[in-house]
């Protein structure tokens, strides 16, 4: 059983009403009706997947016998329970290992991370605007408004005023670039969609740190790539397990030098000089990601990117706003190397014909402030981080991890080779959270979870308490079996 794959199609299953049972073969419906179950799959066995979704055997059968009584499944004593070749269903879909946040409570500006029906999500880590915020982001607005719709003109690659600002703060942080260079995109999400498009053929290889930023893995699966994965230590990817993955032949690289998600690793200068030298020498296109790198704890800028180590490697560089200031502005942003840059803009042309004005006057101005954004966001985050550390150190010892220098999570290990079942029940406790495993491509352990420190630092004691319930509850249901 693909353990993975399933937590992610069931990550809400028991969101519905009635008994448990009545839920999870609804769930299992609406996989089926939407194309994420293809005719005759099999699904997994009773007891793995109660073990899986922490609920009993019985369970588990009672929601097949329901199932395969509605001709959408069929079972067999000795071949398992298979979807049902004539159950009704869409084009077949990836289950998705980017998690998808409900909608949050109206009101107060500092209650991002609860869902309407209590829950703390640490499934999705976005800033918050609180008052210091939502007060730049109206002078923004305000200042910009009369010129957001003065003009009905297209811009594909972007308002030129924000396109020169973006080449101007690549200049002064050591990569000299040039307008023409800048390609503004609808949230970092869209640039690395773009050069998807742009770059690879389905079959092709794609060389990721392993474990990655999970939106980078769903957009590479559904060009329908092969993941190649180089193990992230506390300093990033090594070279040698980069060089490693070279013979496979990739078509695209995808790195995260400077405070990589999950971990917070920071790739040391002697590190990217070779590993920027082996793209060159290989003339791999590959993605840098910027998203986190203004998000860092010290006075120290980090070391320099790799595209401006080797000026000649056909490196991107992508960035955002979404993590520095707010992502509801949905405004990121590519530097092209040269010798990517047609098939690039083509792409991204096909894709829109640009993204929403307003939106790029409001980062053209916040932009200018960019030095203020950036200790506006460690005053924010720093104190959080802290307190989360110190609040798992007290109520559960037994999860390690390594305190970032910046970037927004923990990655914590658990003693448990089931973090994604963990996760599940977890859910019952009034928090979610996204299994480690899931923003891997190789064959992580089951055993990690990524936290988010961007909840506002008056919830994290309740979350961390719910947190620490769970987990005894999980450790004294062991291996036995699941009470519904």
């Amino acid at each position: 059983m693909d353990s993975l794959r399933w937590s992610s199609l069931l990550a809400h299953w028991s969101a519905g009403r009635g008994p448990m049972y009545v839920r999870l073969g609804a769930a299992l419906q609406g996989c089926i009706s939407g194309g994420h179950l293809a005719p005759g799959e099999q699904l997994p066995s009773e007891r793995r997947l109660a073990e899986l979704i922490q609920v009993s055997r019985s369970t588990v059968v009672a929601a097949y016998e329901e199932l395969a009584a509605g001709g959408w499944i069929s079972r067999r004593q000795g071949s398992g329970t298979h979807v049902g070749v004539a159950a009704p269903r869409l084009a077949e879909v990836l289950a998705l290992r980017s998690p998808v946040r409900g909608s949050p409570v109206s009101g107060s500006p500092v209650r991002p991370a609860l869902q309407s029906e209590g829950e703390f999500d640490l499934t999705i880590a976005v800033p918050g605007l609180g008052p210091v915020q939502q007060e730049r982001l109206k002078r923004a607005s305000a200042s910009q408004g009369v010129k957001a719709f003065s003009e009905s003109l297209y811009h594909p690659l972007g308002l030129p005023d924000l396109r020169a600002t973006l080449a101007e703060m690549y200049a002064r942080q050591g990569l000299p670039t040039r307008a023409e260079q800048i390609v503004v995109t609808t949230g970092a999400q869209q640039a690395i969609s773009v050069i998807a498009g742009a770059v690879l053929r389905r079959g092709d290889a794609v060389l990721l740190e392993t474990p990655t930023y999970f939106g980078a893995i769903d957009v590479f699966r559904a060009a329908g790539a092969r993941l190649l994965g180089g193990a992230v230590g506390p300093d990033g990817m090594q070279p040698t397990a980069f060089q490693a993955q070279l013979g496979a032949g990739p078509r695209l690289a995808f790195l995260t030098p400077t405070f990589q998600n999950p971990t917070g690793g920071v790739m040391p200068a002697h590190a990217r000089a070779r590993l920027a030298r082996m793209i060159a020498g290989a003339q791999l296109p590959t993605i840098e990601d910027d998203t986190p790198i203004d998000l860092g704890f010290g006075e120290d800028s980090p070391p320099p990117r790799l595209a401006a180590l080797e000026p000649r490697a056909p490196i991107v560089c992508v960035g955002s706003l979404s993590k520095l200031f707010w992502a509801g502005l949905r405004v990121g942003w590519m530097r092209l190397p040269d010798a990517l840059a047609a098939p690039i803009i083509q792409s991204k042309t096909l894709a829109d014909f640009g993204s929403a004005m307003p939106s790029q006057l409001i980062a053209l101005e916040l932009l200018r402030e960019l030095p203020i954004l950036r200790a506006e966001r460690r005053a924010s985050v720093l104190p959080a981080r802290d307190l989360l550390v110190t609040l798992l150190r007290e109520h559960l010892p037994d999860w390690t991890y390594q305190v970032p220098a910046g970037g927004q999570f923990l990655w914590a290990q658990l003693p448990t080779r089931n973090a994604a079942g963990f996760t599940h029940l977890a859910r019952r406790y009034g928090v979610r959270l996204f299994p480690g495993a899931s923003m891997d491509v190789t064959d992580l352990p089951d055993s990690f979870l990524r936290l988010p420190f961007t909840l506002p630092v008056q919830y994290l004691p309740e979350a961390v308490a719910r947190l620490k319930l769970a987990w005894i509850s999980f450790q004294e249901r062991g291996t036995a079996e699941r009470l519904a």
